[in-house]
């Protein structure tokens, strides 16, 4: 006889002490961005901030991102770094300066798991502005263009001096911050907003929230973590709601963007590693952090490395993560690393 399902609810460790506003209402707004959606709610009374600012700030973050970090929008500051002549030196700009940090450091800590110029294998595997692998007739690269595609996926060929916010473009190494410009996008809009006077947030972008402060009434901003869909035959897995109090939370799943061709299947992330997208088992890893860039960029790293390394590498860093592995049978089982666990208990 099966068990009943448990759901699992996670609650931050501290809590900031922020008191939730007298006679506070959930205001909101949403739009698009990045080729997703964006959402921002806040508790406030009537006589804060009006909408009309917070759309104002919200947009002024995200349209910064995208000028800066976007590879579909031609002339941003990643375009042409992507573009530049072999052996050029390029200073970027200071939001842009502080992603390439993170992600060179992710890189080098996860043995290039996650990888910020893996982008000419992105785009050969049709997830880039072009190809699309949604175009018609589009097929799987060869071995041949694959091999051709490892050459210049290097991000150490960067030289990244974070002292003078500078990269070296050897010739041919495509940046792509698919995996980190969102999570960070998501930080920017919830610094702006506090900086305005909105303590009680919660900002999410295509996906990706970051909370803080309390709703009306004191409770905490509660999300249910992202799952992967469960198919016939399979046991479904428990709810995790999350108190987003302070932190932020991503996921990486196989199953949002892919495509199957004469009976592979080819999720969106791909391991720069081997030049190919993943075929590990792993369904998804969420991950909860205080910095949502922490978070997309750390979900994306332990998804390539897989159950094992992954688990191993987010718990030698402290990193709250729960993996979602398919098993030979079929069914979907859970990981939770200790941070994740400490967080439920």
């Amino acid at each position: 006889m099966d068990r009943p399902l448990m759901n699992r609810v996670l609650v931050p460790l501290a809590l900031n002490g922020a008191a939730p506003v007298l006679g506070a209402q959930v205001h909101g707004l949403d739009g698009q961005t990045m080729g997703t959606t964006w959402q921002v709610r806040w508790s406030t009374n009537h006589a804060a901030v009006s909408a009309e600012r917070v759309k104002a700030g919200v947009q002024e973050e995200l349209d910064r991102v995208v000028e800066q970090m976007s590879a579909w929008l031609p002339g941003s500051d990643l375009d042409r770094f992507n573009r530049a002549s072999a052996g050029t030196q390029h200073t970027v700009p200071e939001a842009m300066a502080e992603v390439l940090q993170a992600a060179c450091w992710l890189a080098d800590v996860s043995g290039g798991a996650f990888n910020p110029a893996a982008g000419a294998l992105v785009n050969l595997w049709g997830f880039g502005p072009s190809p699309r692998y949604t175009d018609p007739g589009f097929a799987p690269p060869t071995d041949e263009a694959v091999r051709h595609a490892l050459a210049r996926v290097d991000w150490r060929a960067l030289r990244w001096d974070a002292a003078n916010s500078q990269a070296h473009q050897p010739g041919g190494v495509l940046l792509d911050f698919s995996a980190i410009a969102k999570g960070y996008a998501v930080d920017r809009v919830s610094q702006r907003l506090s900086a305005m006077g909105l303590p009680h947030t919660l900002v999410d972008v295509g996906g990706e929230l970051r909370g803080h402060g309390l709703r009306p009434g004191g409770q905490p901003w509660w999300v249910d973590l992202e799952s992967p869909p469960v198919a016939q035959g399979q046991r479904p897995l428990p709810t995790t709601r999350v108190a987003l109090h302070g932190l932020s939370v991503a996921t990486s799943g196989d199953y949002r963007r892919v495509f199957v061709r004469d009976g592979a299947r080819w999720p969106h992330t791909i391991d720069s590693r081997t030049g190919r997208p993943l075929a590990n088992g792993l369904a998804s890893v969420s991950v909860l952090h205080a910095e949502c860039l922490w978070a997309d960029a750390w979900s994306t790293a332990l998804t390539v490395l897989g159950r094992e390394e992954g688990v191993a590498l987010a718990s030698a860093h402290g990193i709250a993560a729960l993996f979602v592995q398919r098993e030979r049978d079929g069914q979907l089982t859970e990981t939770l690393t200790p941070a994740m666990q400490e967080l439920a208990e």
